[in-house]
């Protein structure tokens, strides 16, 4: 579902989508449902089994991202002079990091330990979004630091001030996606190196017992 609302986002910024779609207004409804689901199936585990607190924050995580994909798709009509470059880098930043988090639950359900590669890749969105916010407020790429009479106005780059302030807070908003993302990533690379380190046992016992066991004798 982050993976289809951060296309859609894309879309709607591109013009290609309206952000009052009825496929958005779907989307939202099956993130209600979802949500519903994902509780009732925690909240049934707990009793069970030790560590569904982790579960219980990514559902949470992936859920505060997508509310945030929403308000971006939403907010995107006061873009009324064209796309935005920026966004549109960051939206795509985004959607590869839920496609990671896609491939690597996919992975761990099916006991790979390459689920920590997707682990990283959604991490790292944190750190991309970061720069392409610290270069939005410095007005360079160079990220160094400059002194307030070198920033440019906000007409510089023939932005009104209005749709400057409004952008800042879409790149605020993209960049704590990113956040909730990464935050997601690392308890994915948490339970990787859980399965990599049973794995590891489990192979180590077997190992072991093929050296004690006495060779079959056939006549």
């Amino acid at each position: 579902m982050v993976v289809n609302l951060a296309r859609t986002a894309s879309e709607v910024l591109q013009g290609k989508e309206s952000a009052h779609s009825l496929r958005l207004l779907d989307l939202e409804q099956r993130r209600e449902e979802l949500q519903r689901r994902n509780r009732a199936a925690v909240d049934s585990m707990l009793e069970l089994r030790s560590g569904v607190e982790e579960i219980h924050w990514t559902m949470e995580t992936l859920d505060r991202a997508a509310a945030g994909l929403f308000r971006t798709a939403r907010s995107f009509h006061q873009l009324l002079s064209g796309p935005d470059e920026v966004a549109g880098q960051m939206l795509g930043v985004i959607q590869k990091a839920a496609e990671s988090l896609q491939h690597g639950y996919a992975r761990l359900a099916n006991g790979s330990p390459a689920a920590e590669c997707d682990a990283d890749q959604a991490m790292a969105s944190r750190h991309v979004l970061g720069r392409y916010r610290a270069q939005t407020l410095w007005g360079r790429s160079d990220q160094s630091p400059v002194s307030s009479r070198d920033q440019p106005s906000a007409s510089a780059d023939g932005r009104s001030p209005g749709r400057t302030f409004w952008l800042n807070e879409v790149y605020d908003n993209l960049n704590d996606i990113a956040q909730e993302l990464s935050g997601a990533g690392a308890i994915l690379k948490g339970w990787t190196r859980q399965l990599t380190a049973g794995l590891h046992d489990r192979n180590a016992r077997t190992g072991m017992c093929s050296l004690i066991s006495p060779p079959l004798v056939t006549s």
